[in-house]
């Protein structure tokens, strides 16, 4: 399997946790899960992109930094804000992770929409970044 091919399936999940798993999550007003599966969402897009750009990924929960360097240096036209903001977004969830899945914290609905929507953004920037948002992975 090609890095190009091992990152399509990672951003392939990705999606699917988005419109499936996150999704439900939502709608059944668990945002403490919605919190989490935001961050799954991101953390596997950013691991899948590196992977499809021929990096390997670290094995830690924010992909974020490493991600963005690759990102500046492999695609052109990135830019600074789109960056800065995913960096942002991998740090919050990554850090918002245990104390939702452990109950540690009760996510309120405000949180949980802005995951929710943070994860969009992430998973369909980066796919097109890629070229990949016309295929839907």
């Amino acid at each position: 399997m090609t890095n190009k091919e091992a990152g399509r399936k990672l951003l392939r999940a990705a999606s699917r946790l988005l419109e499936r798993d996150l999704q439900a999550a939502w709608e059944e007003a668990d945002y403490n899960l919605v919190v989490r599966r935001a961050q799954e969402v991101v953390e596997l897009v950013l691991k899948g992109a590196l992977r499809f750009l021929g990096a390997d990924y670290p094995k830690i929960h924010d992909g974020g930094s490493p991600f963005v360097h690759k990102a500046q240096e492999r695609i052109p036209g990135v830019g600074e804000e789109a960056p800065e903001r995913i960096q942002t977004i991998s740090a919050w969830l990554a850090e918002a992770r245990a104390p939702a899945f452990y109950w540690e914290r009760d996510y309120g609905l405000e949180e949980a929409r802005q995951a929710k929507e943070d994860a969009a953004f992430v998973l369909f920037t980066v796919m097109e970044w890629l070229g990949e948002l016309e295929r839907r992975i």
